[in-house]
C-alpha cells in the first residue's frame, strides 16, 4: 500500500507530465523549484529558464508520458523517485519518437512539492 507521501509525490509527478504535454508554462513555473537542474537523455542540462524557453519555442512537443516501476524515497521535505518513464516526444513540426527512459527525480517541499532535479537516461533499443 503507498504510503500518504509516495501519493503526493506521483500526483506532483502526473502534475508535471500533464503541464508538459498541455505546454503549460505557467503550471510549470510552479512546480519546478527556481533552481531546478533538468538533464535531458541525450546528455545536457538547462536550468528553468532554458528549460521553459525551450518549451515556449516548441524544442519539446510531448504527447504522452508515463512511468511504471517507480521507487520513491522521502526524507523528510526531500523525495527521490526513480523508475522507467516512457514518453512520446519530438520537437514541433517533426515526428514523435517513444523513448524509454530511466528516470530519476528529485523533489523538494517548498510549500508544495516542486522539482529540484530531473535526469534521464535513453535505455537502448533492444535487437
Amino acid at each position: 500500500m503507498a504510503e500518504a507521501g509516495d501519493i503526493e509525490i506521483r500526483a506532483a509527478e502526473a502534475a508535471l507530465y500533464r503541464a508538459m504535454i498541455a505546454k503549460d508554462i505557467a503550471a510549470l513555473d510552479q512546480i519546478l523549484a527556481d533552481d531546478v537542474c533538468y538533464i535531458h537523455s541525450p546528455g545536457f542540462a538547462e536550468d528553468k529558464s532554458e528549460y521553459l524557453a525551450g518549451v515556449k519555442k516548441g524544442l519539446y512537443d510531448y504527447e504522452a508520458i508515463t512511468s511504471r516501476n517507480v521507487t520513491i524515497k522521502q526524507v523528510g521535505d526531500i523525495a527521490i523517485m526513480h523508475g522507467i518513464a516512457e514518453m512520446k516526444v519530438s520537437e514541433t513540426g517533426k515526428p514523435r519518437d517513444l523513448l524509454h527512459l530511466l528516470f530519476t527525480l528529485v523533489w523538494i517541499r517548498d510549500g508544495a512539492w516542486r522539482l529540484f532535479l530531473r535526469q534521464a537516461t535513453r535505455v537502448p533499443k533492444s535487437g
